[in-house]
C-alpha cells in the first residue's frame, strides 16, 4: 500500500486548519498576530506561511470524523499522525503498542478510506471527482 497523494495534501491543509482552531476562541485569536509570531517555535514557521483552505480543511473534518464508524483506530493514527504530529515509535505507543511498520499501515488504510468517503461526499454536493 502506499500513501494517496491527494489525501495527503488534504490532510495536511486539515492539520494546520486544525492546529489554527486549536489557538483561537470563538473564532478570534487568543493573542495579537505578533505576539503569535514571536511565541511560535521554529518549526511552525514553515507549518505558518503555507495558506489554509478553510472550506477543503472543513469536509476533510467531516470525512476523518466519519473514519470513527469506518474504524475507529484509523482515526485515531489519523488525528495522532497530523495533528499532534506524532511518528514511528511514538505513533506505535499510542496506538496500543504495535509495531512502527504497523502503525504506517493504518495510516496508508486510513488514506484509502478517506479517498473513498471524500469521492463519496463529493459526488453527493457536486458530482465531481475531488481528485481533479
Amino acid at each position: 500500500m502506499m500513501r494517496i497523494e491527494w489525501v495527503e495534501r488534504r490532510l495536511e491543509n486539515w492539520a494546520r486548519w486544525s492546529a489554527e482552531r486549536a489557538s483561537t476562541s470563538l473564532g478570534y485569536p487568543r493573542a495579537t498576530a505578533f505576539a503569535r509570531a514571536a511565541a511560535a517555535p521554529r518549526h511552525a514557521e514553515a507549518r505558518n506561511c503555507i495558506p489554509v483552505d478553510g472550506i477543503e480543511a472543513s469536509q476533510t473534518e467531516d470525512a476523518v470524523q466519519r473514519l470513527r464508524y469506518v474504524r475507529g483506530v484509523l482515526h485515531a493514527a489519523v488525528f495522532l499522525h497530523y495533528v499532534r504530529g506524532q511518528d514511528g515509535s511514538d505513533l506505535a505507543a499510542s496506538l496500543g503498542r504495535i509495531s512502527t511498520k504497523r502503525a504506517y499501515q493504518l495510516i496508508e488504510e486510513a488514506h484509502f478510506e478517506l479517498a473513498n468517503i471524500l469521492r463519496g461526499m463529493a459526488r453527493r454536493t457536486t458530482g465531481i471527482d475531488p481528485r481533479e
